[in-house]
């Protein structure tokens, strides 16, 4: 297994792990109902990782995710220059430092989270998370379209690109329902939903690079 590789699993695994288990103690200490919130939006994903001693566990492992996420946009800046019969344009290179920037936005979003609720600064929580998603489609769907530019080109960009599609895809329409239910002012549980979906779909398009990067490697010497 390659860096890149163990770089697009780590960044999966940690970041949905650190949810996945927060969620789990909060049901196992009564802070929320045992539900799936992905079905019944019975929590976010942000209030799983509020009470204490879960809290450490929260800012812990998804501010760690965070920085592999940064990791993995510097492979994939590195993949597609390698591969890439021309350099590529300009907004595929400023779109990798946009990603990157997506994941400070989520990092500065966690770490203001604190078990003192009354006084958490809600705004900057909010929008840090809101530009991790908002930015993360947006680069992802770019990258997918470029890598589809790429592949007409007759360039190798590994077997990943129909999935890489599904996923773009699919957040986009959970980004218009999100924008519906704001809009009409619907049920917190919806907009649960929709944001364990969104988290989802976002981590699993880290993971779709596993299977490309088989043969990718940063060093000579890896």
């Amino acid at each position: 297994m390659t860096l890149p590789q163990r770089v697009a699993l780590s960044s999966f695994w940690l970041s949905h792990l650190t949810f996945w288990l927060t969620l789990a103690l909060s049901m196992a200490w009564g802070v929320t109902d045992i539900c799936i919130p992905y079905l019944t939006g019975c929590t976010s994903i942000t209030a799983t990782g509020i009470p204490d001693p879960q809290a450490f566990i929260f800012r812990g492992g998804l501010i760690a995710a965070c920085v592999l996420f940064i990791v993995w946009w510097y492979c994939m800046q590195a993949w597609l220059i390698e591969i890439a019969p021309e350099r590529p344009i300009w907004t595929v290179r400023y779109m990798v430092t946009a990603g990157i920037i997506s994941s400070v936005c989520l990092i500065i979003a966690t770490a203001v989270l604190r078990p003192d609720k009354g006084n958490l600064p809600w705004i900057l929580h909010t929008v840090g998370a809101a530009l991790f998603f908002l930015i993360s489609l947006a680069v992802q769907t770019r990258i997918t379209y470029w890598l589809k530019h790429l592949a007409k080109r007759g360039v190798d960009i590994g077997s990943s690109l129909p999935q890489k599609f599904i996923l773009v895809y699919a957040q986009w329409f959970f980004l218009g329902v999100m924008i519906v239910l704001q809009v009409a002012d619907s049920d917190d549980r919806w907009k649960n939903v929709v944001e364990w979906w969104m988290a989802l779909l976002i981590g699993l398009f880290y993971l779709t690079s596993y299977r490309d990067w088989a043969d990718f490697r940063l060093t000579d010497t890896e």
